[in-house]
């Protein structure tokens, strides 16, 4: 016989129940909707004007100990990132006063101006001018590929450089696998550029030499190809300017490279912007692999350098280095503003996602990306991942809705960390320095974007009140030199940041 229905009293108190757990589910959800990388804006900008330390941008914490306890440190010290999700959420913002701020901030703005402002998590652009034309972005387009990598890599995930054996006896394969922040020596487990070293590859791979004959592995002439397969089509985006490959500013893409494909210093040490691009950096860290292994095999060993080849499918694996999680090098592309780092991670994502790493496979990428976050694509040329192909037209909504999903989306979290901060990390470093721009330092993150003639800024602000704005400000058309053009967007955002 089956049970009786449950009594009227009994699905009175079930029911009240089911409500209150869907209250709380909807409650959570608010709270988390801007997540804890919104409280981290103030304690990131006292930490850097103390020092280095954690939350820096060149700095790893992949292996550091005390890491999370530094985390909740922050976090007490920080605003409630659930105060700051609930006032986004709340609808409180007055529209006429942020347009205000907005209208204030861009008086006799130079060049052609576009502008979108959006409380954080909603869709509707509350402030704004001209806000879907397609503009030039300049370096901005990197906040496109920090979305596109964070939709498609998972952000704890190591890029892996392997060395496995070849298909006849003393041969050796270099795998790439996608890092290109390789230094010469050793790894260094507190960077990011140069957590992996060929040094540290070189000795693991002597060692398991060893363990199979120590005798010939010390006397034996040995062999080293490279695999590039990761990567396929042309290394230089024909979109670029000669001018600009002849200058350094970018350079031919390989899925594997020293220090952001940069020629270390004499030392071996990281050479920064400043230093030089080699002719073709695959086949650099291919030499410098043969000679760290040469040097660690011992007297009577000799090692040269085969050119490329595919890998063996059944090969085994002698030795490997693993870069620091990518969302590291995510944060350290956009607080740098590197377009080399920016155009290889975008190619990792794109053979992530199951297409290419090609130029092809990048502009297939970014705008599926947008698209499958619902943000609007329309006018949208995506010609590189770097910002450096003058062609490349993007509307500030959409690069408002690009940094707004990239600071919402609980999944995104680490990546929406990698945003400097105003007044103390990478490109934003030394800007905000006025008196009427610093309301906005310590409390917006966001990327800059300089070319010529264009000057851009996207990213977020905290207000006093908690509530928490993205934004993108586009120029072009600047004419002369670019720092009226700067001062006016830092101008900007710091009346969004004390809007009413």
């Amino acid at each position: 016989m089956p049970a009786p229905p449950p009594s009227t009293a009994a699905r009175r108190r079930f029911w009240p129940l089911v409500c209150a757990l869907l209250a709380l589910a909807v409650l959570v959800a608010a709270t988390f909707a801007v997540p804890a990388v919104l409280a981290e804006l103030r304690p990131a900008w006292q930490h850097a004007q103390d020092g280095p330390g954690a939350g820096a941008p060149g700095a790893s914490s992949a292996e550091d100990p005390e890491g999370e306890a530094q985390d909740a440190d922050d976090a007490a010290a920080s605003p409630d990132p659930a105060a700051a999700g609930l006032a986004a959420a709340s609808g409180t913002v007055d529209a006429e006063g942020v347009t205000e701020s907005l209208d204030a901030g861009l008086a006799g703005a130079p060049g052609t101006v576009a502008a979108a402002v959006a409380v954080a998590g909603e869709d509707t652009v509350v402030a704004g001018r001209s806000q879907e034309r397609p503009m030039v972005p300049a370096s901005n387009q990197k906040v496109l590929t920090a979305l596109a990598l964070a939709a498609t890599v998972d952000p704890y995930e190591r890029l892996e450089t392997t060395v496995v054996r070849g298909d006849q006896p003393r041969n050796l394969v270099l795998v790439a696998g996608g890092d290109t922040l390789l230094a010469p020596g050793e790894g260094r487990a507190d960077a990011v550029n140069g957590h992996a070293g060929l040094g540290t590859l070189a000795e693991r791979t002597a060692q398991a030499l060893r363990q199979d004959d120590p005798d010939a592995a010390a006397a034996t002439q040995w062999t080293v190809a490279l695999d590039t397969d990761l990567f396929t089509g042309p290394e230089l985006n024909p979109a670029w300017e000669g001018e600009d490959v002849a200058a350094g500013e970018i350079t031919r893409v390989a899925p594997v490279a020293l220090y952001s494909h940069r020629v270390p210093t004499a030392d071996g040490a990281d050479p920064g912007s400043r230093g030089g691009r080699p002719e073709d950096p695959a086949a650099a860290v291919a030499r410098e692999f043969a000679h760290q292994l040469e040097q660690r095999l011992g007297a009577g060993a000799s090692v040269t350098v085969g050119g490329t080849a595919s890998a063996p499918e059944d090969a085994v694996e002698l030795a490997r280095v693993e870069s620091a999680p990518v969302s590291e090098q995510s944060a350290y592309m956009l607080a740098h503003s590197d377009n080399s780092l920016a155009e290889t991670l975008a190619r990792v994502a794109a053979v992530a996602s199951g297409r290419e790493g090609s130029v092809t496979g990048v502009q297939e990428l970014i705008p599926a990306a947008l698209a499958e976050h619902g943000i609007d694509t329309e006018g949208l040329r995506a010609m590189d991942a770097s910002g450096m192909a003058q062609q490349d037209r993007v509307s500030a909504t959409t690069l408002a809705r690009a940094v707004d999903t990239l600071v919402t989306d609980p999944r995104y979290g680490p990546y929406g960390r990698g945003l400097p901060v105003a007044g103390a990390e990478g490109t934003l470093s030394e800007r905000f320095d006025d008196q009427a721009e610093a309301a906005a330092r310590g409390v917006t993150r966001a990327k800059t974007g300089t070319l010529l003639d264009v000057v851009a800024l996207s990213g977020y602000v905290q207000r006093a009140d908690g509530s928490v704005l993205v934004y993108s400000l586009v120029l072009n058309g600047v004419s002369g030199d670019t720092t009226r053009a700067k001062d006016t967007v830092d101008r900007t955002v710091a009346a969004l940041a004390g809007s009413a």
